[in-house]
């Protein structure tokens, strides 16, 4: 049986056709493929930068964390600093405060011993009050 020469057309027409159909198709898809794979990078990208933000702002919350402990350190070292020079001080006052009474109790030892031996001298000689206790009756 010879082969129809519109039996050969008809059979490429049909296998044309059905190239261009796959080929429609095959282009639709790519076309569509590459539209979702274009919308997926520009989704990544935005998800990349939204990443980057929320770390550059846990970064800073972490660093003005980081700083409020450290100044919250050296405040507490500055002021325990204060409190040893504190005592210190204290100590050093009232060891000056024990030693300045103690030469004033000697001072007035020293006064009573003076006083009595004046007294013992004033009887001695048989008066009964010094220069000084007379200057001051008479500014009276």
């Amino acid at each position: 049986m010879p082969i129809d020469a519109s039996f050969i057309t008809a059979v490429g027409g049909l296998a044309s056709g059905a190239f261009a159909a796959y080929w429609t198709v095959k282009t639709y898809y790519q076309k569509r493929q590459d539209e979702q794979r274009d919308r997926q990078r520009q989704e990544l990208a935005q998800a990349q930068a939204e990443i980057e933000r929320q770390k550059a702002k846990r970064q800073s919350e972490l660093d003005r964390y980081a700083e409020g402990k450290t100044k919250a350190y050296a405040a507490e070292r500055d002021f325990q600093h204060l409190m040893r020079q504190y005592d210190a001080l204290n100590i050093n006052l009232t060891t000056l405060h024990e030693f300045q009474e103690k030469r004033v109790q000697d001072i007035e030892d020293d006064l009573r011993t003076i006083k009595g031996l004046l007294q013992a001298l004033l009887i001695a000689s048989g008066q009964t009050e010094t220069g000084i206790m007379r200057y001051l009756k008479r500014e009276e």
